[in-house]
């Protein structure tokens, strides 16, 4: 009976240790699964927290780049009031010579309310009377008088204006970038904490959704060149999703653009390849010290001899934009929308840019799944 009683034993604890890797399975799988999902849920955290620095960053930058015009306007303000007090102190010179001369040449009549205390006469009057002294001399008019004044009261309302609005904006920036630098450290703090929980898996997520974004690209790009090809042969035009002309090169658009390549995109590189590992900060754009993402852009394109604003938003309105497909070394590269990141594309799936507060300028492969638009300088 011994035997039985073994065998069922043995029986028993292999069923047991059968039953115990098959339940052990599922849930390893599923522990596997809810780390992707986390994975995926604290990038797409983190994401959004980027995209929310550089929506305040725009803001903020949009706000100084107002202020900068209007400090500008309130120095030409300045200028002009000064212009026309002196005129005016010329003219009360004027004036003041006329009296005494009427009074030296006998016409002392006429003047009389101009002697009598001052404090006691409104000085409206005073000035009308000196006014009308001054024409019967033939040095000047009441009507050149009066829109002397008239100009220089208006353009002290228009500076005191100015001025208030100017210091609104330095307010509305310095809040912009406080919520810029505070969505950006948030970001920072999220990013090192998933890594030490998730290690490398933050990484290869990223990469992972990077190449899928990429091949999602080219597959609409091959689409795109196939509906080409079909209209050519049929005798007709038109373009696909991404634009006409684009073929597979190393420019990751590459092919035949519907905007020429401007020669200077190579100096635009150079010049952003120069400032590797240079800081990002909010609203900068000064070579070895700190860019923001549109500081660098436009800094690059400066230097090649294109002009472009400091907003990524306001670069996109001032260029010539091409499909993805077309897409060549040099050309701008927006993210998101409202569009709140620019880079300099590189070609090969690859841009640079100045990322976000704790970041430097870097290479990072293009997430096409981001872009909403591409931008050609020149």
């Amino acid at each position: 009976m011994r035997a039985p009683r073994t065998i069922r034993f043995c029986l028993g604890i292999a069923l047991a240790l059968f039953g115990g890797a098959i339940s052990i399975e599922p849930v390893a799988a599923d522990g596997i699964s809810n780390q992707q999902a986390e994975v995926k849920r604290v990038l797409a955290e983190i994401d959004a927290l980027q995209q929310k620095e550089g929506q305040f960053a725009e803001l903020g930058a949009q706000a100084l780049d107002l202020k900068a015009q209007l400090d500008a306007e309130i120095v030409v303000s300045q200028g002009k009031i000064a212009a026309q007090q002196a005129e005016l102190n010329v003219l009360g010179g004027q004036l003041s010579n006329v009296a005494v001369q009427k009074v030296m040449g006998g016409g002392s009549g006429a003047l009389g309310p101009l002697f009598t205390d001052p404090a006691a006469i409104d000085e409206g009057l005073q000035r009308d009377h000196l006014a009308r002294v001054a024409v019967n001399a033939g040095a000047a008019t009441t009507d050149d008088f009066e829109a002397l004044l008239r100009a220089l009261d208006k353009e002290q309302r228009s500076l005191t204006k100015k001025q208030a609005k100017a210091t609104d904006l330095a307010a509305n920036a310095e809040i912009n970038r406080k919520a810029a630098d505070k969505a950006g450290r948030e970001a920072t703090t999220r990013l090192a904490k998933a890594k030490v929980k998730l290690g490398s898996l933050i990484e290869q997520e990223r990469q992972r959704q990077a190449a899928a974004a990429k091949r999602q690209y080219q597959q609409k790009l091959q689409q795109q060149q196939a509906a080409a090809a079909a209209r050519k042969g049929s005798g007709k035009s038109g373009s696909g999703a991404f634009g006409g002309g684009a073929s597979l090169g190393s420019g990751g658009g590459g092919g035949g653009s519907y905007v020429a390549v401007s020669g200077q995109a190579g100096a635009a590189i150079r010049a952003a390849q120069s400032q590797l590992g240079v800081p990002y900060r909010f609203a900068s754009s000064t070579p070895g010290v700190a860019f923001d993402c549109s500081g660098l852009t436009a800094w690059a394109w400066g230097t090649a001899g294109v002009s472009l604003p400091h907003q990524s938003r306001n670069q996109y309105s001032s260029v010539p934009h091409v499909s993805a497909s077309d897409a060549q070394p040099g050309d701008l590269i927006f993210y998101y929308s409202p569009i709140s990141h620019v880079g300099i594309y590189l070609g090969g799936g690859m841009m640079i840019h100045s990322p976000q507060t704790g970041t430097s300028v870097s290479y990072t492969q293009v997430h096409w799944d981001k872009v909403v638009g591409v931008g050609r300088p020149g």
